[in-house]
Formats: C-alpha cells, structure tokens, sequence
C-alpha cells in the first residue's frame, strides 16, 4: 500500500483558504450577501472560525479576496478562449458568446452580490476596489492583446467592459423574465460594435 506524502505547511494553508473561498463563493450564491455569514461559510468548508480568522481578518477581508478570485477566474477563462480559438471559427462572435455565458454563471452571481452590497457599506467597497481594479486592468491588457493597439489605446477594453457590464445586467433580471428575440439582437449588436472596433485597429 502506497503511502501518500505529508503536506507541507503551504499546501495545508493553501487548501484551507481554497474550501473557505470556494465555500463564501457558494454561500453568496446560494443565500445572498446579507445572509453569508460566517458561520455558514465555516460550515460549508468544514473549517472552524478560528481557522478562518487564522488567514482572514475578518468577513470584509475574505469577501475582497473572493471578489479578486472571481476576477482572476474570469481572466483566465478568457485568456484560455483566446489560446484555444479554433481559427475558422468567428473570434468577436465567440468572444460575445463566452462574455453572456460567464455572466450567467453561479460565481458571477456571487461577484453581483459582493458589488450590489458595495453601494451602502463604505467599508466593503473600500477593500474590493482593489480586486475590481486589477480586474478592469486585466480586461485591458487582453484588449489590447486582440486589438493590437498600444497600450495607451484603451477604446476596446473600454468596449469590452462595457459588455460585461451589459450582460451582468441582463443576467440580473433574466431570473425575473426571458425575452429572446432582444437577447439576440443585443448579440448582434455587441458582435457588430466589436467588430468594427477591430477594424479600425
């Protein structure tokens, strides 16, 4: 029978915070940002509250880090639809495509929460300014990769963003009502508008 190394230290740490911020991720979907607290968030990664305040100060401080977790899954979301693009496939239609889908995924949900609660509590938004720059900078720099623009040039991440921005809203009241027929023009749109911001590249 094999014998499985011991962790070290870091990885022991590393797992930890993985199950606490993959547990906040599923709590802020599943209950709401009100209703993440953090009892619930140490129940459902199996660690104790002292356990939790060992890596994290306290819940804002493990929220921005969340916040920056799903701005980096995001990215390397993109960056891999970006490798991987099979080059007789439309890159700006496929591009719409993964930013609608992304939106309607659970962890975007649990970004919404964290941003929505951000109006009224001064404090949060404070500690998650930092996550959403780095983010808003990352869509920038994968920009100006597609674009082929300097980096000065900041018109197509702008675009980008600025989908984003539009499709976390649509995901927002799509659990409310459907309405297919704008859901495809506002594809269209988006795909048309991208398009021609390449071209004049």
């Amino acid at each position: 029978m094999s014998v499985q190394p011991r962790r070290t230290q870091r990885e022991r740490r590393e797992a930890t915070i993985g199950k606490l911020l993959d547990a906040t991720i599923d709590c802020l979907v599943e209950h709401g940002y009100r209703d993440t607290s953090i009892g619930r968030i140490c129940d459902r990664a199996g660690v104790s509250h002292g356990g939790l305040f060992r890596h994290f100060s306290s819940r804002v401080d493990l929220l921005a880090t969340v916040t920056d977790e799903i701005g980096k899954r995001h990215i390397a979301q993109l960056q891999t639809l970006v490798v991987d693009l099979d080059p007789t496939e439309d890159m700006v239609d496929s591009m719409v495509r993964f930013f609608r889908k992304a939106t309607r995924e659970p962890v975007s949900a649990a970004w919404r929460e964290v941003i929505v609660a951000c109006r009224t509590d001064p404090g949060l938004r404070e500690a998650v300014a930092p996550a959403v720059h780095r983010f808003e900078d990352a869509i920038m720099t994968v920009a100006q990769t597609l674009s082929g623009r300097p980096e000065g040039d900041r018109e197509f991440g702008t675009l980008i963003l600025s989908m984003l921005h539009m499709f976390d809203s649509e995901a927002t009241t799509i659990v409310i009502f459907e309405t297919d027929d704008v859901e495809a023009f506002r594809h269209d749109w988006a795909v048309q508008l991208l398009r021609s911001a390449l071209a004049r590249s």
